[in-house]
């Protein structure tokens, strides 16, 4: 794994799979041991994240299984009637397809949360889950195993405010989380609609949006224009944009790997950049450079 892909994954999968060579075989009660399992004893993750699998994709990942077997060994952990799998589900899928009897596997043990933790960074490295499928992968470790969403960031190489953003995507209506997942609007789009204050309001800016093949930038003038008229106090020609200045927070968290702050009002303020040592101003400097 290189170092770009430690970085940007945090603590997760190189800590939960350490190399391993293909040619390498050893006794199946040993962690971390390979070998080739019964596909028909090898249950689905109940812990996948990912809700949707393209079967033309698929198809094409057992194509080549036929042709040059499977280079990447899937990932499972033992249960009491065989094997769960924990990692590589198109893999996995794709070697069902092939008409594969046995699959090659490494064995691991790892517990439900490390489950659920590898699943979803297997599928943030090749960045293929949607917004909606992040959101509530981080929401099932934060509810069901107790961690704050500064330790999600932590796991995933992410900013809390940019764990805390995702996560505000499952505010929004089922329907309109659906039209995220199925990429007929995006998630910058998403989260313009988080400050309309009915299901009515939101469900009118998408169609629009949808039919009019709106822009975020456009989006976000839509949502403005269909909030409540407030007040101008004195002169407020250059508008205050929270929504935006929000989204442009998390960014700049998220790019910095570092606490970033923007206030201000009437279009004019500052943007605060934390950092923690000398060291980490440094690293600083030199990205901003």
């Amino acid at each position: 794994m290189s170092n770009n892909t430690t970085s940007r994954l945090g603590k997760g999968l190189e800590a939960l799979i350490p190399s391993i060579s293909m040619t390498t075989q050893t006794k199946d009660s040993t962690d971390g041991s390979y070998k080739s399992i019964p596909i028909k004893s090898i249950s689905p993750n109940p812990f996948q994240p990912r809700l949707h699998f393209d079967p033309e994709s698929i198809s094409h990942l057992a194509d080549s299984i036929r042709q040059h077997g499977l280079t990447q060994p899937i990932v499972v952990r033992v249960i009491n009637n065989g094997y769960e799998l924990v990692a590589g589900e198109r893999r996995f899928r794709a070697c069902g397809l092939a008409g594969l009897d046995e699959v090659p596997a490494i064995i691991k043990s790892i517990n439900d949360k490390d489950s659920l933790q590898l699943a979803l960074i297997e599928n943030l490295e090749r960045e293929d889950l949607n917004p909606i499928e992040i959101a509530k992968g981080y929401q099932r470790l934060i509810i069901e195993f107790d961690v704050t969403h500064e330790t999600v960031g932590t796991l995933f190489g992410k900013s809390r405010a940019s764990v805390s953003n995702t996560l505000r995507l499952l505010k929004l209506p089922e329907a309109i989380q659906g039209k995220v997942s199925s990429g007929a609007i995006s998630e910058g789009h998403a989260r313009t609609l988080l400050s309309l204050d009915s299901d009515t309001k939101i469900d009118s800016v998408v169609e629009q949006v949808i039919s009019q093949k709106m822009s975020v930038r456009d989006t976000e003038t839509l949502v403005t224009n269909t909030l409540p008229k407030k007040k101008e106090s004195k002169s407020n020609s250059d508008k205050y944009q929270p929504n935006r200045w929000y989204e442009i927070q998390a960014i700049l968290s998220d790019k910095l790997k570092s606490k970033v702050s923007v206030k201000g009002a009437r279009g004019k303020g500052k943007i605060e950049i934390q950092f923690n040592s000398s060291d980490d101003i440094e690293r600083l400097f030199n990205l901003l450079q």
